[in-house]
């Protein structure tokens, strides 16, 4: 067969190429010439008119489609594109969609025109739109929930008091804000790490990027690499088959969060200070790296530099993060601001008709809450729920709280004879189960809406309901 000719042979038969494709289209076609003649006509246009494709060769086009715009374009010499042709009357009649293009000659005249349909029949493109809008719905939703999902849930305007250490982290945060380097957060668990990491990424540049958080120690150590750097199909026994983007690469154009780094493995500590020394991220088992543009944020309540001298954390990646570094104070150094963050904590939750006597302030004053402002959190939910009244008395608060002497010392004889860590433990946890039952059963048992109302992410209510052994199916129980 020629590669140049337009027409080949099948045995004794030559098959012209062109006629051949053009027949094949499930869009019609017909070509006419300057006097509207019909000189070229496919399979698929012919059976809309209900004609044999050769009897009509030779025959004006207004025989068979007597209200045709074709010589109309050939006068103006313009297309006309998505326009309306009926053919055909009553019953049998057929609403068809499509283009007319004129066709110029080499001399610039025009010498004819094609008639392409686009549907066959107007109800085509009214499904073809109502299928179009409903996946630009569903386009919209992902987004929106992606959107939710991988964006900073708070602000600098969220971290709540006015004593001389928290203005100073607030206003560092301010500064680093500006800047591209790594940030470091350290404090103690339930100083409020997470709420810095928030409100860094929502005051800087990359504020319209993702916000991706990942807790180095809710993660298993085998586990983390995986969710870290992701993995590429087959990579590992148990993968998916699709394989997996990582948090890593999830936070390109944005900020990643890593909580509890001093969790992480030396083994994926190295891999990370790659990452952050050449800008590229490789999936396990991928053979080319791709490129990353993010800002690291880093949360931890050890001490890693003690942890360096153990070996447990590497050097060269602690000098790395802490450029920049914003230390938290515990709630015991910052007793100030109890009156300011109760207020906070009761508004958020929904219980602003509440307000804490002076009584019950002194007595949260006096407390060394080891949990900080998480504890404080939990205390205040727990007596919002029990408080008859208006007001928060020392009687809605637990009993560690009012029994413990106002004192800092977190060593102190009489709280110890008071309640043993282990009971500390147990009422903490007995609090901030009812705390949750609480705000589920003020929500209709919507996660939404209660873990907003927390302060809390889905993930960690989730975590916190599947703990204390919280669900739908105990409602009558717990009721």
């Amino acid at each position: 067969m020629d590669k140049t000719a337009v027409q080949y042979k099948e045995g004794s038969k030559v098959i012209n190429v062109a006629e051949l494709i053009l027949n094949n289209l499930p869009s019609g076609i017909i070509f006419c010439d300057a006097d509207c003649n019909i000189l070229f006509i496919n399979k698929t246009y012919a059976d809309y008119i209900g004609v044999n494709q050769e009897e009509v060769i030779g025959k004006p086009i207004l025989d068979y489609i007597p209200a045709s715009r074709i010589r109309h374009v050939l006068e103006t010499g313009k297309p006309e594109l998505g326009f309306k042709c009926c053919i055909g009357e009553g019953k049998g009649k057929k609403i068809l969609v499509v283009n007319r293009i004129p066709v110029p000659g080499t001399n610039g005249r025009i010498f004819g025109v094609i008639s392409q349909t686009l549907f066959g029949d107007i109800g085509e493109l009214k499904d073809l739109y109502e299928r179009l809008e409903l996946l630009e719905r569903k386009v919209t939703s992902y987004r929106e929930k992606i959107k939710s999902v991988l964006s900073a849930k708070y602000s600098i305007e969220d971290i709540k008091g006015q004593s001389a250490d928290i203005v100073k982290a607030k206003e560092l945060l301010e500064k680093y804000a500006k800047t591209e380097f790594p940030v470091l957060v350290l404090g103690a668990t339930g100083t409020g790490k997470e709420l810095m990491a928030h409100s860094l990424h929502a005051e800087s540049e990359r504020a319209r990027g993702p916000f991706v958080s990942v807790n180095c120690a809710a993660i298993p150590h085998d586990l983390l690499e995986s969710e870290l750097f992701g993995y590429v199909q087959g990579a590992f026994t148990g993968a998916q088959k699709e394989g997996k983007i990582g948090q890593i690469e999830l936070a390109d154009r944005g900020t990643l969060f890593l909580d509890e780094i001093g969790e992480m493995s030396l083994q994926a500590q190295v891999k990370l200070l790659r990452v952050l020394e050449d800008k590229t991220v490789c999936r396990l088992g991928a053979t080319y790296p791709s490129k990353v543009d993010f800002r690291l944020v880093a949360a931890t309540s050890r001490d890693l530099k003690a942890m360096i001298l153990e070996g447990k954390f590497r050097e060269d990646l602690y000098y790395r993060l802490s450029t920049m570094v914003v230390s938290l104070p515990s709630l015991r150094e910052r007793k100030e601001d109890i009156p300011l963050l109760v207020r906070h904590i009761i508004d958020r939750m929904g219980f602003h008709h509440l307000s804490c006597s002076r009584e019950a302030i002194d007595v949260l004053k006096g407390y060394h809450w080891p949990g900080n402002i998480r504890e404080l959190q939990n205390v205040i939910g727990r007596a919002a729920s029990l408080c008859s009244g208006d007001v928060i008395n020392v009687d809605d608060l637990p009993p560690e709280i009012v029994a413990e002497p106002t004192s800092d010392s977190f060593h102190n004889e009489t709280f110890t004879a008071v309640a043993s860590k282990s009971e500390l433990s147990k009422l903490l946890s007995d609090s901030e189960r009812k705390l949750i039952l609480d705000a589920l059963k003020a929500n209709d048992w919507n996660m939404v809406k209660t873990a907003k109302m927390l302060g809390l992410s889905r993930a960690t209510l989730y975590e916190k309901a599947r703990k204390y052994q919280i669900s739908k199916t105990k409602r009558a129980v717990e009721s």
